[in-house]
């Protein structure tokens, strides 16, 4: 499975106005929590994707955006 990454956030905030900014591009983002190095960073991701060519095309579409984006693979549970 993978996600395209649109930002990683130290405020909820900013984490939801990039949400926000995607939703206005057509994008479904959804916000997620991870504690990190004894901090929370709020992950801006859109996906999930089966194939990776279709998070590869969204990574295009954020970064002509001029949102910069990375690929992320998540291992199913």
């Amino acid at each position: 499975m993978f996600f395209a990454q649109a930002g990683a956030f130290t405020r909820a905030d900013d984490a939801e106005a990039q949400r926000a900014k995607l939703a206005l591009m057509g994008l479904d983002a959804k916000v997620t929590e991870r504690e990190q190095a004894g901090r929370t960073v709020y992950r801006v991701r859109v996906g999930p994707f089966e194939a990776r060519g279709q998070a590869d095309a969204a990574i295009e579409r954020l970064q002509a955006a001029g949102v910069d984006s990375t690929l992320v693979r998540v291992e199913r549970q």
